[in-house]
Formats: C-alpha cells, structure tokens, sequence
C-alpha cells in the first residue's frame, strides 16, 4: 500500500475544502440574488408591465382623434375635428427593475418597476388622398389623421412596485410566459410580466419568482 506524506494529507483536505466552500457559494440563494437575476432578465427584454384599471381594463388610456380634411381646388379649404377616445396601449416594455420599497428602503420582498418606454401606439398617424369630381377641374381632397394617447400615458411613468409578500406567480399553460400579479397603488393590479421565449429560461424565471414569493411569505415562519 503506497505510503502518504502529511503534505499530500493537507493538499487533500485543502482541496476538499475548497470544492465544498465554491459548491456552497454557488448554491446559496438569497431574496436579494433573485431580485438580481429577474433584473438581468428585464435588461435583456424579456420583461413587460401591465396595469389594470378598476374595470380590469389594461393599460387603459385616454387621448385625442384628430381629423383634417383639405380640398384644394382653386383654393384651399380646411375641416378640422378632434373628438375623445379611449384604448389599451398593449404590454409596456421594461427595462429597469431595482428592489426597493417607495420610501427608497432597500427591502428584498418589493420589486420597483421603473424605466417604462412609451409604445409606439401612444401616437398614431394616418394620411390619405384622392380625387373628387369638380365643375371642370377635380378636387384633390387630403386626409390627415391621429390619434394621441401621450398626455394619459403620463400616469403609467411609475414607479410602480411589486410586493412580494402579496404576490401571485402565475405560468402560461405553453409554459412560455410567468405572470406576477399584485394589488397596486396608481391602479387596481400591477402584473409584471416575463417572456424569455427559451424553456429553460422559462423554469429559471418561475424559480426565482416562486423563491421570492415563498422568502417574503410572512407565515413561512410557521413551518406552513
């Protein structure tokens, strides 16, 4: 049986140590990782907010729908209308996420939604011509609409906050999609939302979303 020197003794109990401290720090995980990670997740645009008002309505807003009508013959004649209109402004894309509470605490059980960007439907633009018959020339007639919903988009600018402690994790039966639904402040329900359209992404998403929720869990204390 070959003999072993007190320095290969050391070197092996060294190495072994150090195998079971990198193992350890790379499984510890903690509220504040998690937040860390679904922030990374944001950064990469798998993230998206949505806000429901009081009638469940989401990311609901009200803007103007103006019409200008011109006839140029001769000379030119103008028509002009604006009128009220609402819609939902789709998903808003996020890329900030931080965690934080709304006196600035730095608590690892509320996710500050910030950073919101303004969708491309907040302003439309459309514009039409043709000709009509005239009394011996025709008349060119141009339609310019819009549609601007960017006053009411003000009251989406945030923050908005995500409270762990209240929170619900919800994934799409494609399992492509992991919703997070909480009571709100500004509106009726916040729902952070993550669709990293890779599988495994998918799970780790949900893992840390669900970690987050049962870390925050105030009864967890009780064992139940």
């Amino acid at each position: 049986m070959p003999k072993i020197s007190a320095f290969g003794v050391v070197l092996v109990a060294t190495t072994l140590c150090l195998v079971s401290t990198n193992a350890g720090a790379q499984g510890a995980q903690t509220a504040e990782g998690a937040q860390t990670f679904l922030a990374t997740m944001a950064k990469r645009g798998f993230a998206r907010a949505t806000f429901l008002d009081t009638l469940g309505r989401p990311n609901y807003v009200a803007g103007t729908h103006t019409v200008e009508i011109s006839r140029i013959k001769l000379s030119i004649k103008e028509e002009k209308s604006t009128n009220a209109v609402e819609k939902s402004l789709g998903e808003f894309a996020l890329t900030d996420l931080a965690y934080g509470d709304a006196q600035g605490t730095a608590d690892a059980c509320t996710t500050r939604i910030d950073g919101i960007q303004m969708p491309a439907s907040a302003y439309e633009h459309s514009s039409t011509s043709w000709e009509e018959p005239g009394f011996m020339v025709s008349v060119t007639v141009m339609k310019n609409e819009s549609w601007n919903y960017t006053e009411g988009f003000r009251k989406f600018a945030g923050p908005h906050f995500i409270d762990w402690r209240q929170a619900q994790v919800v994934r799409s039966n494609d399992g492509g999609r992991i919703d997070v639904r909480v009571k709100g402040q500004a509106f009726a329900t916040n729902i952070l939302s993550f669709v990293p359209g890779d599988p495994e992404l998918a799970d780790r998403i949900e893992y840390a979303a669900k970690f987050l929720r049962m870390s925050c869990d105030e009864a967890a204390a009780t064992g139940f």
